[in-house]
């Protein structure tokens, strides 16, 4: 690996330097000349024709120092550049407005294409298409071989870029991947990569890829590489060393939820500019048997703490630490350096998939995808990834329309506490109300809520399948079912799902602990004395302010807190099972629970008023299943033990951001403290961690001297950030987390 040192440093450099504005100018030039063209042909047939015209000349640059072929080249636009990429943007009939809809968060059937390669798909949408006698699934399949082909011409221009260099071996992987069934990891790896980055510079805004799970997809060209001796397991490393570089060459700087154009390169310049590519390591089989080998070491070991992507997502199951104590070592060493890793808990996801009804076989190749979402595999899809329903032109009516998915809010508008809020106010005046009447209303809301979002869904899925080949998108072009179908797999997946986040449940927990500690319990307030300090934003209600902060929180390991964390989860996995029941098997539709609010718990508390938790107007609320900054008072086991009190399986994910100070677990006793807190959490039954270790003076001292900590990497959610390029407010709430 000495060797990759170029390559890493190329990488380092790529995603701390590269100018806030640059731009991919050349895509951008080449959409452009785009617009309106064959504006009378099918959206499968434009979207063909316009990655032809991309892929056939867009540039192949390449380093004598690449082992694996593909970059992008990002500049700053000039003058006329910038008022071409203005009208880009605003022309409705721009390629990426009405032809090329993203293929972002979701997962490829990698297995698929490792086992086919382009020939191999190629034939398949071939068959397919002989079969086929409907005249709008045969141009959709065409469309497919038309890409495949031009995916297939991309790589030989690079072949033939490799040979000019005199670099014959690349140059013969690269003819490989374009023409031939893969037989060897380098073949397999580049035509991943390849596919990879088109997906992420050239067709998605906001791509948000996996990238499969490649421990055990590799595995079997690895070992048979290492018994022919075509590879040794130093030069697979360099492979897999200079793959993760790829990953990070391709982005732009700043962050994309919180950030904006003043400071941050943007999805429209850089498509790939703040977006995650998951790899996934770990987990167990069919069998149960643990789903570990060589190559899951070795692609832990070639982690590289410098950089943001991929996010490497470890599946721990129960005893790995002991069966696997090296691998174990090395994961939760480069979790102290790195805060592109994150575990989740194997069991748990899989608990949660079957009291949802699914069979263990429909989730055994389960995905992490988005942020923090979940997949039960290649098979399903997000419903709300792209393209939308409006591109299937199957409506019936205006109202059909306003009745979908996409017109429906995630959270109800003002965020689930607000919920609470609002049912305390219908309440203020009953004095015989009780704690169990409050949550009465609140999951009637919530069965209202999830009622309605699913039957929006399952209506929106059955207008898709209408018209299912009328789109066709980069994802059809890898996975199975719309090349066996010739249907875009928006509308032919095998399951469709809509994710149902309980967004600020720390916050949750906490007004109804305290709601019901000073009200019900102990009646130190009257349910008006409460509402009326809250409406107040504690102004002239010290006293209150007090006693609501004093309250222990979730996070704190307090046993009254914690019954209402155990209470509040049980209650909306209780629902969302219910719902899943009723449209699991007769529509193939899923509404998945998750404890995720990403970043709005700062835009959502910005804008939002005090709460009874003792929050004043303005201030973020809780993130993800974390507990409110400030509240784990008692340390991070009791932050452990207040998380456990969330059903194992009963979500499907719920981003934990464990903070750690660096030099609590400095040194090799350091690390082992930390390997066993973090197994021993997971093997209790933790969902999730992801990891920020650092000097919280470090942080601080960065606002005021950003050139000098350039280093510094901080989970933000389900990614990645450099925190000197992220905004003040989500830099100061990282801070306070660390508190």
């Amino acid at each position: 690996m000495k060797g990759l040192q170029r390559n890493i440093d190329e990488a380092v450099i790529a995603l701390t330097e590269k100018p806030m504005l640059a731009a991919d100018a050349e895509r951008i030039l080449i959409a452009h000349s785009l617009i309106g063209k064959n504006a009378d042909e099918p959206q499968p047939v434009r979207f063909a024709r316009a990655m032809s015209a991309i892929l056939d000349r867009v540039s192949v640059p390449l380093e004598d120092y690449d082992l694996i072929a593909g970059r992008v080249l990002h500049r700053e636009l000039d003058g006329e550049e910038e008022a071409i990429f203005a009208e880009l943007r605003r022309d409705p009939h721009s390629p990426y407005k009405d032809t090329v809809f993203s293929s972002g968060h979701c997962s490829y059937d990698w297995e698929m294409i490792a086992e086919l390669g382009l020939p191999g798909l190629i034939e398949k949408a071939r068959v397919s298409l002989s079969e086929k006698t409907d005249a709008g699934r045969r141009i959709f399949l065409s469309s497919l071989i038309e890409v495949y082909e031009a995916i297939s011409r991309y790589i030989l221009r690079y072949a033939e870029a490799a040979e000019e260099k005199n670099m014959p071996a690349l140059a013969l992987t690269l003819k490989k991947a374009a023409t031939e069934k893969p037989s060897d990891m380098r073949t397999v790896l580049q035509l991943f990569w390849i596919i990879t980055l088109i997906d992420c510079s050239y067709v998605s805004p906001n791509p948000t890829l996996t990238v499969g799970r490649l421990d055990k997809i590799l595995y079997p060209f690895y070992k048979s590489d290492l018994e022919s001796g075509r590879l040794t397991r130093e030069e697979a490393a360099d492979l897999i060393t200079d793959y993760y570089c790829k990953h990070n060459l391709n982005m732009g700087r700043g962050e994309h939820q919180v950030g904006d154009a003043s400071n941050s390169t943007t999805f429209e310049r850089i498509f790939n500019f703040d977006a995650p590519q998951y790899l996934l390591l770990g987990g167990t089989d069919i069998d149960g048997n643990y789903a570990v080998n060589d190559l899951t070491c070795l692609f832990a070991e070639c982690i590289q703490p410098e950089f943001k992507n991929p996010v490497i997502v470890f599946y721990y199951a129960p005893g790995m630490d002991k069966s696997y104590p090296e691998l174990w070592r090395k994961l939760t060493e480069k979790a102290l350096l790195s805060s592109s890793l994150m575990f989740y808990n194997d069991a748990n996801i899989k608990g949660a998939y079957r009291s949802l009804g699914l069979r263990d076989e429909e989730f055994v190749n389960y995905h992490h995808f988005g942020c923090n979402w979940p997949s039960p595999g290649s098979h399903s899809f997000w419903i709300n990834g792209s393209p939308s329903s409006k591109h299937y032109s199957a409506f019936e009516s205006k109202e059909e329309e306003n009745l979908l998915l996409h017109k429906f809010t995630r959270i109800p508008e003002r965020g689930w506490q607000d919920v609470f809020i609002n049912i305390l106010r219908s309440l203020r005046d009953d004095r015989d109300v009780t704690i169990d009447e409050v949550y009465k209303k609140y999951f009637s809301y919530m069965e209202d809520f999830i009622s309605n979002k699913t039957e929006r869904g399952v209506r929106e899925l059955r207008i898709r399948r209408r018209k299912p080949y009328a789109v066709c998108s980069f994802t059809d072009c890898f996975t199975a079912r719309p090349i066996e179908r010739g249907e875009c797999f928006t509308a032919c997946a095998e399951y469709l799902f809509a994710i149902m986040n309980f967004q600020m449940f720390g916050t949750v927990c906490d007004c109804f602990t305290v709601t019901d500690a000073l009200v019900f319990r102990d009646k130190r307030l009257t349910l008006s004395e409460l509402i009326d300090a809250v409406d107040a934003n504690f102004e002239g209600h010290a006293r209150t302010l007090a006693l609501c902060r004093r309250v222990p929180k979730y996070g704190s390991d307090d046993a009254f807190a914690n019954s209402h964390v155990r209470r509040l989860a049980d209650g909306m996995a209780r629902l969302s099972r219910k719902y899943a029941e009723k449209y699991l098997r007769t529509d193939g539709f899923l509404l998945v629970p998750c404890l995720q609010s990403d970043t709005w718990h700062l835009k959502y508390g910005k804008d939002y008023g005090a709460t009874p938790d003792g929050r004043l107007a303005g201030m973020p609320f809780s993130q993800n299943s974390r507990p409110a900054n400030g509240s784990c008072t008692n340390g991070l086991t009791a932050m452990f033990n207040s998380m456990l009190n969330i059903p194992a399986d009963g979500f499907l994910s719920g981003a934990l951001n464990l903070d750690v100070d660096r030099k609590q677990f400095d040194g090799d006793d350091g690390h082992r403290i930390f390997a066993s807190m973090l197994a021993l959490y997971l093997e209790r039954g933790g969902l999730h961690a992801q990891v920020t270790s650092i000097d919280p003076g470090d942080l601080i001292d960065a606002q005021t001297n950003p050139q000098l900590h350039k280093d510094l990497r901080v989970r933000i959610t389900g990614y990645s950030g450099i925190f000197v390029d992220i905004s003040k407010p989500l830099q100061d709430d990282i801070i306070e987390r660390m508190k």
